[in-house]
Parts: C-alpha cells; structure tokens; sequence
C-alpha cells in the first residue's frame, strides 16, 4: 500500500493527527496541542465540531466516574491552552470565534480543525460508493489511501473513557477496511497480493471468521486447494477452543464449494455473491434443555411477546437479564424453540461473547457480517459501516418473520444497531446487563426459581426417591443454592458423584461459608467461577465506572450486612456519595445487585459469599478493617443525628468515630424510619466489629452499639439491648477498658430492668457505680447513680433508692446538667412515693413536669405524667390514673417512644378493670401483650396476663 502521510502536514488552519501518535500542524509549521489531557480534550472537541459539549459531558469524557475535584478547573486550563493554539494572534483574553463558550459549555467551529480520522471516514464513504458502482479500481484506490493514513494505534495513548471508546471505534473500522482491501485484491485477480494482506490480517485478528473466509478463496485461486482446506479446519479448531462454536454457514459453505472444487469459484467482479445462497430457511437454535422446570409465568410471559395469541406481530425486542446462574439462556433457548413456529423464515442464533472468558466480544460490525452471510449475503458484499450493514439487515429482514436469538449480550451497546427491526421479525436477548435503556424493549428479569420449581429441578437431577426421602432437607437445599439453577445443577453434580451422600451432609458443608462456594463446583463449572467473571469484566471494563463498580462488589464483601445503600459503598470506598449512587446503579444494571426500596439494593445470598471471598483475596487486612471502621462511622454518627432529629434531649456517650458523609436525614419521621430500616444492619457492623481481634475496631463497635441505645430504647428492642450489651461488656474486659465496661454494665441493667430480671439489673448496675466512681467522669457517675435509684425502686429498696437519687440530684445541679436533675426528681418522687411520702412525691413531680415543660422534653414529660397517674394509683382515683396514661400515651405515640408503651397501656387496662369497664380493660391488655412481647418487656408480659386472668377467671362481667 502507498502513504497518504506526508500530505497531511500542509494547508491552512489546524490539522490533527491521531490515526496513530498525535500530532498537530498549523499551516506548515508542527506545534505542541500540550499534554495528554488537553490533547484529549481537543479530540473530544474536535469529534464532535460544530456541536455544544456540555462542561459535563467534557469532564466525563474525560475522567469519567473518576474525576477529581479540580476537574471543572483543569477544564478551563486546558480550554485556555486550545484557544491559544488555535488562535495564537488573539493572545489570553481573545475574543476567540473558533473554540466558543456559552452557559453550558463550548463549542469548536466545525472548520476550525481538521482530522485524518475524517479523512479516513470520508475516504471508506468514497471507497463504498465505488463499490456500489462495481468500479473496483477506484473502491480499492480509496480503501489503500485511507488505510495509509495510519501511523500507529489509535489516538496514540490519549486517556479518557470518550478517547477509549473512540480508538475501539476506529480500530474496528480498520480491520473492516483491511479486509475490504483485501477482498478488492482477490475480486480484482490480484489473489498473491490479496493472499500477503489476509495472512497478516488473520494473525492479527484470528476470530474474525470473513479474513478466514477471503483467505481459503485466495488460496484456492493460488492453486492451494489443500491449504485453503486446512484453514477451515483451523478455524473450526480456534473457535471451538475459544468460543465453544462451530464456523457460520458462509464459512462452512465455502469449504464445500472448495473441496468439490466447484465453477462457482471463479473470479468475478460483480457485487453479487461468488457463493449460492443457502436454500433453505435457518433453524440455527441449540439443543433444547432435557431438563427444564418452573419458570411458567416467565414462559408464559414469553411466548405472549414472542408469538402472541392473536397472530399478531411480535415484541420487536426481548430482554431476558439476570445474574449469573439464573438460567437466562436455557430459558431463552426453551421459549425460542416453543415459538419456533410462529416464524417460518427461520430462527438465527449468535453467541455474542459478553461474558465469556478470555476472548472479545463481538462487535456490532461482526455480529451484522454474520447475520448478513447466514441470510446469504456474501462476506466481500457486506458493507464495512456499521450503518449501512444495519440497513442492509433490515432491508433482508422485510417482509419476513424471522427470530434472531442473541445469547450473552454485553449490554445494549453491543446489539444496538440491530433495534428496529421490520414489524414481523423479534430479538430475543440474554444479557448480565440490563436492557432497560434499549428502544421498543420489554425487559423480563429473571431471579431465583419458587422453591417448588428448585426442589423438582433437584428431583430430576438426582432422583425423586433421594428427594422423597428428606423433602425438608431439599427445600433447605434448594434455598441454600439461592434457588439458581446454576448452583442447583452443580449441587446435584456434588450428591450425584457422592451417591451416598445425604442431602442434609451437603446442606451443612453449604451452611459453613468459607466452603460454600468450593461445593457448588463441578468440573469447569463453578459458581465462583461465574461470579469471578462478571467481577472480571466490570475491573477490566473500558470506562472508570465499570473498574469502580468491581471495586465496590469487593467491599460489599466487608461488612456483613443484610442490604446496603449507596452511603454504605460511599464510605466504604471513601467516595462522594454521588459517585457511590452511579457504582450501585452499575451493580444493578450488571445484576449483581438487586435494587430494593428507599435506595436499597441487597446482594443474592451466593453473590454476597463471592465478595466476602473477593475482599479477602483482594483487600489487605488493614483496608478490610479500615473500610469497616468507616461504616461503623456512617452508622454512628447517623444513629446520633436521627436521634437529635428525633429527641435531641438525649444525651450519648462520647466517641470520635472515623469520618464520612452521613446519611441524609430531614426530621424526626425521616429519621425514625431511618433507623427501622437499619436496625438490623447497624446490629449486625456492630456485632462483626466487636468480635474482631482489631483492639480499634472492636471499640468502635461497641460504641456503635451504646451511640444505638436510644434508639433501641425507643423502638421497644430490648433483647437486642441485652445481647449487645453482653457482647460490648465482653470487649471491655477482653481489652481492660474500664469505659467501656461501664457503659455495658450500665445499658444492660437498663435492659434486664425493662425485662423484669430486676435482682440481675441491679447486679450490673452496682457494677457500673463502682466502675464511675473510679473513672471519675461526674456526668457518667450522675447517670448511673439515677439508673442505679430507678432499679433499687423496681425491689422496693426505698430508702438507699432515695440516697442514690439525691446523690444524683447533687451532681447534676453542681455540673448543670438539666437532663440529668429533671431525671434525678423523677427518681426521688419513686422513691419518696415508696416511703409513703405522697406530698414530697408530688412535689418532686410537678417540678421535674414544669422542668420538662420548659425544656420541650417530652419523653420526661411522659415520665412525669407517667409518675403523677402511680400517686393517682395508690390513692385509688382510677379515673384520673386513666386519664394521664391517656395523656402519657399520646406523647408516646406522637414522638415514636414505642419501648414506653406497655406501661402505658397495661396501666390503664388495669383502671378500666378497677373502673368495671371490662371490654375496654380486655382491648388495652391485649394490646399490652402483644407490644409487651415484641419490646421482649418480660415484666409487662406477665403484668398483662395477670390482669387478663382476673377479667376471664370469671371475676369480671361484660361492660354495660
């Protein structure tokens, strides 16, 4: 091939070259476009002269998901650089008219650069039209001047995801311009010339099958029949190692044509196939499944969009996405083969290779030669532009109904010139990715089978007698392969080479999840090794976005949590939350994420087990531990903030946690759902942390749990206080940190109190007095000393009951603590009301109730109502014992105190009952169980069910 090169450096204005190292020229003279970044910048520009580029769109280009703070300042610098070197005369304040800024960004006049990249593209439009005309000198003039524009890769190493994207683009245009080259050659008698380009290409491209194709014709029409015969069977070889397929029906049919030696072969020049089109209508679908279970509504669903009922038209475009194992292509080919017939022009298949290990994925040109050559278009008639290759498609497709079945699709990139087809046809797509983004698309997501179906799949697999004998244990088992078909498969092929295995032996080994994943294996298949792929892609991906969502998937398998939210990726990943929402939306669309409401997204059972592998082969102990520390961070610091929003008289012990972003929250009812939601993932950080042999760690993990006391408090969780409660007072004495021990000691007398285990709470609570007065912290001594007088009131420990409070009292007024005297009151009122002592009570009362008035602190408020209605209960004035538990209750329910309502409630179900208002004193108790029994309130269990029993032993006649 000659070289167009050298002409490119003349003429006016600046000319760009990037079909290999970049370089610029202005006039005659070669000047510096400046670094990387600005070049990039100028080709982004360039691309798309004449256009706006947004100022986001740029950054993007860019950096993409990784872009620095500075981005939108390094923006202008590099915008600053191109101006003056577009207009040097115009100096640094311009005015420029070539490189333009409006509001939303800039804009380079369509004549202010020009490319060879355009030169290339306009030189194979020229070399097409040639073509068309059947003037094959000139197609083949123009298919060797542009090709001799290059230089080298590509845009010569300039970063950023848009110039990535841009050198696969033109990369793919030149291997199709080298095989139209080659091709022209062969058409034009030139076929030892035609012979050196194809060998050369084939080495460089060895799975495009038209190079393959070409080359056996050249070998032919050298006189080297065996030859040519031997590079099929090469290929066959290759993509069988490579792809698990066999060559298209054009490579296949030119091998028969070779080896019958047939006249067909002879040189031609028109543009009409050298090879007879197949006779027959294509039915290219694989093998049906012999075992195929369940999934009728899905199939249902199917057949209605694929061959509806009606004889109508078909769904243009069917999405079948899922995580891996869920079964899509078994699905996809079952609902192929059961509409089959709806399509009597036959049914194609292709294999796009999204996820397929160690090959590339089809390109969009590559996947329309092949459906083009198995619809009878000849290779060398086949145009190079992925356009007009589209075009061609649908103008063959016209007419027909035809089912084109594309299995393990990249995304929608991959298969996007291909929407649109003529009404009558359908596509029919399996991907990893989402489809939701695709044009005329319905999208069905395919998810784990009912666990009827996983337990049947089971019974074909390994027998139904195995099955019969154990169906709980199946049922287990079908629920510990997260009821995927994949993982069942590879379960059975487990109890299938150990028959005499029980179900419930795999279950344990399954149940252990360090061996988990090493059991669902089988020969190459593996669903670790499925997992490992599509992490595989996302970290080798071609944008920030994809190696950021690999990244994420890694950490998710650090904290050991039922669900996660974007703020979790975020700190776990130490990124702006923006960033962290567009990772999981990516998560999502590559299903290995399952979204879920209020911005959750949770991970399959099996996926989760594969990223706590990841995180361990991938992350070093530190990170695992630093990155956990920072979710405990998130939820600490949100559990404060919620509770402020919430009650923000409340006071939590102090504790620096690691610094992130909070959560989000707008008042009290956004905070109070917040906490719902977390409960159990708050729990479950804190618990991980506490048992890690990271002295740091399992600190910050008990004061997650004391910063979350409040709330459990309020939401009525009482078990959970005492399980973590014991859980942080182990920490404390594993590390001999006294505050810590104290803290424990301390919420866990609350708890057991709250349980009506009074002797034990006061145990604890002693503890936690001796420990404060040795550490000596006076608002932490205050506190457990009122905690202290509220148990020795529950024993009826008067007198040292109304000793502790005092003592209270004292050091709150000394350190001005106002929460701390208006709880000190409440605790020298129980007291003095146990003495006997009315009047002294209810002077405590009423000013702890004013004192709460004033501060707008309706919790103690409710304490004083709750107080004032016991004084109403030993003077027997069961009206008034009524009406402030009614009062008492409201604010309760106003401010979400769920944990104070079976005081409450069983109070004034028992003045009903002393008021004769039996239904309604029935209506409050049971009441009073059921919330009794949820708060774990084990006192107001027992209370509730003494009082029912004396309504239903007879004792208590209906009301009225």
């Amino acid at each position: 091939m000659g070289t167009a090169q050298g002409e490119f450096g003349g003429g006016g204005g600046l000319r760009l070259r990037v079909l290999g190292p970049v370089t610029a020229w202005l006039t005659d003279r070669q000047v510096n476009p400046g670094p990387p970044l600005q070049r990039a910048t100028l080709w982004v520009l360039a691309a798309q002269a004449g256009r706006l580029v947004t100022k986001d769109r740029l950054i993007d280009a860019l950096w993409g998901a990784a872009a620095p703070k500075t981005a939108e300042q390094s923006l202008y610098t590099y915008v600053a650089g191109l101006r003056r070197l577009l207009e040097p005369e115009r100096g640094r304040r311009g005015p420029f008219t070539l490189l333009t800024q409006s509001a939303n960004g800039y804009s380079l006049a369509r004549d202010a650069c020009r490319t060879d990249a355009e030169d290339f593209e306009q030189r194979l439009a020229e070399a097409r039209r040639f073509q068309a005309k059947q003037d094959l000198p000139a197609w083949l003039r123009e298919l060797e001047a542009g090709l001799g524009l290059w230089a080298g890769p590509a845009l010569g190493g300039l970063p950023g995801p848009f110039c990535e994207a841009e050198r696969a683009r033109l990369e793919s245009m030149r291997l199709t311009a080298r095989e139209d080259y080659a091709d022209a050659l062969l058409r034009l008698g030139r076929h030892q010339e035609s012979l050196d380009a194809l060998t050369a290409l084939t080495a460089e491209a060895p799975l495009r099958e038209r190079p393959r194709e070409l080359l056996m014709l050249a070998l032919y029409r050298c006189g080297r029949q065996a030859e040519a015969l031997e590079v099929f069977h090469d290929t066959r070889r290759l993509l069988a190692e490579h792809l698990g397929v066999d060559p298209g029906e054009p490579l296949r049919r030119a091998y028969e044509l070779i080896l019958r030696a047939d006249p067909s072969l002879a040189v031609r020049t028109s543009g009409e196939s050298a090879l007879p089109p197949p006779a027959r209508a294509p039915h290219q679908l694989p093998r049906d499944s012999r075992v195929f279970v369940g999934r009728t509504a899905m199939l249902v669903r199917l057949r209605a969009l694929l061959a509806p009922w009606d004889g109508g038209d078909p769904q243009s475009v069917v999405a079948v996405t899922g995580t891996a194992g869920a079964g899509k292509s078994t699905l996809a080919v079952h609902a192929a083969h059961a509409a089959s017939d709806h399509y009597p022009d036959g049914c194609l298949y292709v294999n796009l290779l999204g996820a397929t290990p160690g090959v590339t994925r089809l390109s969009s040109l590559t996947l329309l030669g092949r459906l083009l050559r198995d619809l009878g278009v000849h290779a060398e008639a086949v145009p190079s532009d992925p356009g007009e290759a589209a075009s061609m498609l649908r103008d063959r497709l016209l007419g027909r109904r035809m089912l084109i079945v594309l299995d393990d699709a990249a995304g929608p990139e991959q298969v996007r010139p291909l929407l649109g087809l003529p009404a009558g046809n359908a596509l029919l797509v399996t991907s990893r990715e989402s489809f939701a983004v695709a044009d005329d698309c319905v999208q069905l997501v395919l998810g784990r089978m009912l666990r009827s179906e996983a337990v049947t799949v089971l019974a074909k697999l390994v027998g139904a007698e195995r099955v019969a004998a154990d169906p709980a244990a199946a049922a287990e088992l079908a629920d510990l392969c997260g009821r995927l078909p994949l993982a069942l498969r590879l379960a059975a092929a487990r109890l299938t080479e150990n028959r005499h295995m029980p179900l419930s032996e795999l279950n344990s080994r399954l149940r252990d999840q360090r061996r988990a994943l090493h059991e669902l294996e089988s020969g190459d298949l593996a669903v670790r090794a499925s997992l490992q792929l599509s992490h595989d892609l996302l970290a080798a991906g071609p944008n920030q976005l994809d190696r950021a969502a690999a990244a994420a998937l890694c950490h998710l398998g650090v904290p050991h949590v039922p669900d996660a939210t974007a703020d979790v990726v975020a700190a776990l990943l130490d990124v702006p939350r923006d960033a962290a929402e567009r990772t999981v939306a990516r998560l999502v669309r590559a299903n290995l994420a399952e979204p879920g409401e209020h911005g959750r997204f949770r991970l399959h059972d099996l996926v989760r087990l594969f990223a706590m592998e990841l995180a361990e082969r991938r992350l070093s102990e530190r990170d695992r531990d630093d990155a956990l520390d920072r979710v405990i961070g998130l939820y600490g610091t949100t559990a404060r903030l919620a509770m402020k929003l919430i009650d923000p008289h409340r006071v939590h012990p102090p504790h620096e946690f690691a610094g992130c972003e909070q959560f989000a929250l707008t008042g009290s009812a956004d905070a109070s759902a917040w906490l719902v939601r977390e409960r159990a993932n708050v729990i479950a950080v804190a618990a991980q942390a506490m048992a890690s042999g990271n002295s740091c760690l399992a600190r910050s993990g008990a004061h997650l749990i004391f910063s979350f006391h409040w709330p459990l408090v309020f939401t009525g969780h009482n078990l959970d206080i005492l399980t973590l409660s014991r859980k942080a007072l182990e920490v404390g004495d594993r590390l001999d940190d006294q505050g810590i021990s104290a803290l424990a000691h301390g919420y866990l007398a609350q708890g057991l109190d709250h349980s009506g285990r009074y002797e034990e709470a006061l145990l604890h609570q002693r503890a936690e007095v001796a420990l404060r007065r040795t550490i000596g912290d006076p608002f932490s001594r205050m506190r457990a000393l009122g905690n202290l007088a509220v148990m020795l009131t529950s024993l009826k420990v008067h007198e040292e009951a109304l000793s502790s409070a005092r003592e209270q009292l004292r050091i709150a007024r000394e350190i001005g603590a106002a929460v701390g005297e208006r709880h000190a009151l409440l605790c020298v009122g129980s007291a003095q009301l146990g003495l006997g002592d009315v009047a002294a009570a209810v002077a405590a009362y009423t000013e702890m109730e004013s004192l709460a008035r004033e501060a707008g602190d309706a919790m103690h408020r409710a304490d004083a109502l709750m107080a004032m209605a016991e004084v109403h209960l030993v003077q027997e004035d069961h009206p008034s014992v009524a009406e402030l538990y009614e009062k008492a209750l409201v604010l309760m329910r106003e401010n979400r105190f769920r944990g104070m309502e079976p005081r409450c409630l069983g109070r004034l179900g028992q003045a009903e009952r002393l008021m004769g208002r039996f239904d309604r004193a029935r209506a409050y108790l049971r009441e009073t169980l059921a919330v009794a029994q949820g708060c774990g309130a084990g006192y107001w269990v027992d209370f509730a069910r003494e009082e029912l029993a004396l309504l239903d032993g007879g004792r208590a006649a209906p009301d009225g």
